[in-house]
């Protein structure tokens, strides 16, 4: 998904929010067509780049605003396929070959101007880039919130004096997050200072005290990290290369980590099922000295599994695009029975629950306004931490429990919902509600 807003300056942005509510930005000049991506996801490359051809752009720089622990970066992926010039700030321990930026330093963009604005606090390589009275803050400041700081040397300390160079920026500054959990994709300076309790708090030591409850790490954080820090790249596999061994009678072995309930609605004839969320316990199914192609429905999930299967010694290759790019190539597919994937369900229920709660009060009683108060409530934790109550719930449903797989075929384990945590820090004590998934 896509939003593009239009400036009365000389740059357009354009947003792109994945399901889970991570945001990449699309920076262009358009005096000179040059043009830079922040943070973008490794499975919107193939989005961004083609938002770039199809407006003519020439991509010079892409750049991650931090080290990203809850999902998987795209920055040198995307560098690769455009001839792009990653840029990483000077505490970054990105490896391999980028340039270095911090503080103070001014970017080009064509007729453009970026500053960098170091905004530690999240993480010690956070920072911010503005231009044209649009500041990038990444996830130093959200919405109504602010990025966590209890992992990657976090310090709500730090993240205090980023608040307050922030603030002495002009009201009007549009802040573009690089989170949006609320629905709300964008923000002003002056909008944040009336109505953002954190970055309102002017004690230090409260706002220390504030922010320092932990909650759960993201899901597979130490193999994020890995592969977002250059430390592990994996191998890939195209549709077309797969499906061409294995009509010469040499297929690898094919590891789906999807959910059972996926697997069981589409999945490559002969594949095994090994969800990721179980897949270190699910190893020693595996046979010795295999070549393994790893497979999901995009790519991400495997991505993962391949950097945990090398750790243990396996040999593995990713299938490029995953399930979705299998299906496109028109190669063949094993279709069983198909259902609302939970997420959907989640989105479907609250939903409903908002709108009625919102006719109720207005026909009934006004009372009957919390309903929709506490979905809302719900929707928001969920989004800034993970926590997954209205999934698992559901996912405890008889409907959404995976059939017997056919003789054949196998399963290494039960159906199970991942839960994620988030990168917003705590606001709220409501709790409940549901998770992004892979897309």
């Amino acid at each position: 998904m896509s939003t593009a807003t239009a400036t009365a300056a000389a740059i357009t942005v354009q947003a792109f929010r994945s399901p889970e509510g991570c945001v990449a930005y699309l920076i262009a000049d358009e005096a000179t067509g040059s043009a830079l991506v922040l943070d973008p996801r490794l499975d919107q490359v193939d989005l961004l780049a083609q938002a770039v051809a199809t407006r003519g752009l020439r991509l010079t720089h892409v750049l991650d605003s931090h080290t990203h622990a809850d999902h998987l970066s795209g920055v040198r992926k995307l560098a690769q396929r455009t001839g792009a010039t990653v840029l990483a700030h000077a505490t970054s321990k990105l490896k391999g070959s980028a340039q270095r930026i911090a503080g103070g330093m001014r970017l080009e963009l064509g007729a453009t101007i970026l500053t960098v604005l170091d905004a530690p606090g999240h993480t010690p390589d956070s920072f911010a880039l503005l231009a044209d009275g649009h500041l990038f803050t990444g996830d130093a400041l959200f919405v109504g919130g602010a990025g966590r700081t209890d992992f990657m040397g976090g310090s709500a300390s730090d993240l205090f004096d980023t608040f307050r160079a922030f603030e002495a920026l002009p009201d009007s500054t549009v802040v573009h997050p690089g989170h949006d959990y609320i629905g709300r994709p964008e923000t002003t300076i002056g909008a944040e200072k009336a109505e953002n309790i954190l970055l309102r708090e002017r004690d230090r030591a409260t706002l220390v005290t504030r922010m320092s409850s932990k909650a759960a790490p993201p899901a597979n954080m130490p193999a994020i990290l890995r592969h977002n820090l250059g430390e592990a790249d994996a191998a890939t596999i195209t549709p077309i290369e797969l499906q061409a061994l294995r009509e010469q009678g040499s297929a690898p072995v094919i590891v789906d980590v999807r959910s059972p309930i996926e697997f069981e609605g589409e999945r490559i004839e002969g594949s095994l099922s090994m969800p990721l969320e179980t897949l270190d316990a699910s190893l020693p199914a595996l046979p010795e000295q295999a070549e393994l192609v790893v497979v999901c429905r995009t790519g991400v999930r495997a991505t993962i599994a391949a950097e945990a299967l090398g750790r243990a010694g396996h040999r593995s290759r990713v299938l490029e695009g995953g399930v979705l790019a299998w299906r496109g190539a028109k190669l063949p597919l094993k279709v069983g029975r198909k259902r609302l994937p939970v997420d959907r369900q989640v989105q479907l229920i609250a939903g409903s629950m908002v709108l009625t709660g919102v006719a109720l009060g207005t026909l009934v009683n006004p009372w009957l306004l919390g309903i929709s108060a506490f979905f809302g409530a719900g929707l928001t934790f969920a989004g800034a931490t993970g926590t997954c109550g209205l999934a698992h719930v559901l996912m405890r449903m008889p409907w959404n429990r995976p059939l017997g797989l056919p003789a054949g075929e196998s399963s290494t384990c039960a159906a199970g919902a991942a839960t994620t945590s988030g990168c917003a820090a705590p606001t709220t004590s409501t709790c409940a509600a549901p998770t992004g998934r892979e897309h």
